[in-house]
């Protein structure tokens, strides 16, 4: 297995920016020979749950910076480096504010044409929730992702735990805004007897050597996101109201890929699917599995967001 090297670095600089009074950390790619008087495409490029930059969104940027395009990723708030309270809280409308104050970055940079957005897992829902919220973006992709919805919680959970923790999500609440106590759990877990948010082998995550050695991941989540994770996040409900390209890639080895395609059925818009091989989590950070993605990304952002 060829994971890719975080180290190889082509021109990564640290920036931040505001949103709400919040400072997100993030990284800036530029292509090589850049020249800041020219006109760029731009992608904003994020992963899974919890995740932060320095996972599978620097992983990706690597790839896409070297095909010409000028590159962000960071943390989105309460993860990471990024400022936010409760921390590890999963919030589905703070992250499309934070997507949204990475579009306004990126419009106010002078080197900067139209905007795209690459989301991997997670962050594809994500991407939805952008594409239908947000006039400014050109395209969108969703590799492997997340296209999860409500309707999903029972089979997925069932009732006795979701109506457990939908109060225990709110009692964290209630603890929170009293006293700033803010209890956690694992977000990820590979055995049923250890508590957390997602049973999954998840080993991406486990592995010392790939997610795992990442210094600012860490395994937890706030109780209080249990709602917003669970309850709320709903990326298939916004694909009628996406009118802008839409690429969706992922694979039979993916999370729920039946999801996948029945968002693709849903979008109105002008649309791709492309359907790759690979386990799902090797599309964080194996090159083979990462070099399908990025093969089918490049040629549909070249045609939306590049100049004729």
């Amino acid at each position: 297995m060829k994971t890719a090297k975080t180290t190889e670095i082509i021109s990564r600089e640290e920036i931040s920016f505001q949103r709400d009074g919040l400072t997100l950390v993030g990284h800036l790619f530029k292509p090589e020979g850049f020249d800041e008087k020219l006109q760029y495409p731009a992608l904003i490029v994020q992963g899974s749950v919890s995740s932060v930059k320095e996972m599978m969104p620097d992983n990706y940027a690597q790839l896409l910076v070297k095909e010409g395009f000028v590159v962000l990723n960071f943390d989105y708030v309460s993860w990471g480096e990024s400022d936010g309270l409760p921390r590890q809280n999963e919030s589905v409308d703070g992250k499309l504010k934070d997507l949204i104050a990475a579009v306004t970055y990126l419009e106010n940079l002078s080197f900067v044409d139209k905007i795209g957005m690459v989301g991997v897992c997670t962050s594809g829902g994500n991407a939805a929730y952008l594409a239908a919220s947000d006039n400014r973006v050109d395209a969108i992709a969703a590799v492997v992702p997340w296209m999860y919805e409500p309707a999903l919680a029972e089979p997925f959970w069932g009732k006795e735990t979701l109506e457990k923790n939908h109060q225990r999500a709110l009692d964290n609440q209630k603890l929170f805004e009293a006293t700033g106590e803010n209890q956690k759990t694992q977000i990820f877990t590979n055995t049923p007897e250890v508590e957390g948010f997602n049973l999954t082998p998840g080993e991406y995550y486990f592995d010392k050597n790939r997610g795992g050695a990442i210094e600012n991941w860490k395994n937890e989540v706030s109780w209080i996101a249990w709602i917003d994770w669970v309850e709320k996040f709903d990326p298939i409900g916004q694909a009628e109201n996406i009118n802008i390209p839409t690429l969706v890639f992922s694979t039979d080895d993916a999370l729920i890929p039946d999801q996948a395609k029945k968002f693709y059925s849903l979008l109105r818009s002008e649309k791709e699917l492309v359907w790759g091989t690979g386990y799902h989590f090797n599309y964080y950070d194996v090159y083979p599995e990462m070099r399908q993605a990025v093969d089918a990304v490049v040629p549909f952002m070249e045609k939306h967001l590049k100049q004729k």
